[in-house]
């Protein structure tokens, strides 16, 4: 929001200038982020560790269970990243949609510019 002084030296607004377009190409944009994450997870599910991977050490076998453990909590910390970006897009395109539903309320208030 702009504000000017107005002449009895108070503040007076000068409004606001939303590009809804803008905010729905960043919508896009984490939406695409979030479908990039998702193909990481995918492609990280699948990996597996067979005993004996970490050799013949007395510790190998907890080595493996470390191993198991970071990867899948790693899957987690993906998934909800996914998540959270589908929902911040979803918020700015309704954010986009309820700036242009109130341009087209107020434009109607004034005649449609007329």
């Amino acid at each position: 929001m702009r504000w000017q002084r107005n002449g009895n030296g108070g503040l007076m607004s000068q409004g606001t200038n939303v590009e809804s377009d803008a905010l729905r190409a960043y919508a896009r944009a984490a939406e695409s982020a979030a479908d990039r994450i998702a193909k990481i997870r995918g492609r990280t599910a699948t990996l597996d560790l067979s005993d004996g991977t970490f050799g013949q050490l007395p510790e190998a076998n907890s080595l493996r269970a470390d191993y198991i453990g970071q990867k899948d909590q790693s899957g987690t910390d993906l998934e909800d990243s996914a998540e959270m970006l589908r929902t911040i897009a979803e918020a700015v395109r309704g954010s986009a949609e309820n700036y242009d539903a109130n341009e087209d309320e107020t434009a109607r208030g004034f005649g449609n510019g007329a």
